[in-house]
């Protein structure tokens, strides 16, 4: 009987001593790793970069590319390959503009290894979902003549003729409510689905996530048609 696949995991890091303690208690945690200060020679050979299962990016890199500028590439060449942030950046806009530019998930430093494995866990789970949509059920139309849409598989939503990226956490919130049309779903239950642990976000991350589906789908986000708030409870979604 074959095992499960080492995941194979590529860390940018510029600070040699928190490069070397990530990488070393990654690799205990049995996870096949490879380090590196800079991204310019990633970004000047594309192809390269579909060697590793999962990216950890700093923002702040050495040479000329930071890591804002390598998750855009790196979600230009696979709209499914997990990239999460790791830096002392923390202000909110910061965090904003690392999910802007296509970053699946983002941790502040100081940081709990136990947090980076939890969270590195629910990212590989999910990319592993997304591997098994069958192409002929990926996509889900709803409302006025089909009007809003989202490809499960491309990850793109479409609203009227607008068309735009979705990140992979949009796309797994947008599948899990309209799996559960008609169904409030708690906070709790969206956290532990989406994210794949519910102990270190707080309530207000699936808020925001749903403020931005909100913008995308729906005509006047403030008086939502399909995507509703239950008072104390959570969120349900409803296609007409």
């Amino acid at each position: 009987m074959m095992g499960t696949p080492i995941a194979k995991l590529c860390l940018l890091e510029d600070d040699p001593t928190i490069q070397e303690l990530v990488a070393e208690r990654l690799r205990q945690k049995g996870y096949e790793v490879d380090a590196f200060d800079s991204a310019d020679a990633l970004v000047a050979n594309p192809p390269e970069v579909t060697r590793w299962d999962l990216y950890i990016v700093d923002i702040m890199l050495r040479g000329k590319t930071n890591g804002l500028m390598l998750c855009q590439v790196l979600r230009g060449i696979s709209p499914t390959l997990p990239i999460l942030i790791l830096s002392a950046l923390s202000d909110p806009l910061d965090r904003i503009e690392g999910l802007k530019q296509g970053a699946d998930d983002y941790l502040t430093k100081p940081f709990e290894m136990e947090e980076l494995f939890l969270r590195i866990d629910g990212m590989l789970k999910r990319r592993s979902w997304y591997g098994k949509l069958p192409e002929d059920n990926s996509i889900y139309a709803w409302g006025e003549n089909g009007d809003n849409a989202v490809d499960f598989i491309r990850m793109e939503g479409k609203r009227g003729r607008q068309r735009f990226a979705m990140s992979q956490k949009e796309c797994m919130l947008m599948k899990l409510l309209i799996e559960r049309e008609g169904q409030v779903v708690s906070r709790d239950v969206i956290l532990d689905q989406v994210w794949g642990y519910d102990v270190y976000p707080s309530s207000r991350t699936v808020d925001n996530f749903i403020l931005r589906l909100r913008k995308y789908f729906e005509k006047v986000p403030g008086q939502p048609k399909y995507i509703h708030s239950v008072r104390g409870m959570g969120y349900k979604f409803v296609s007409k």
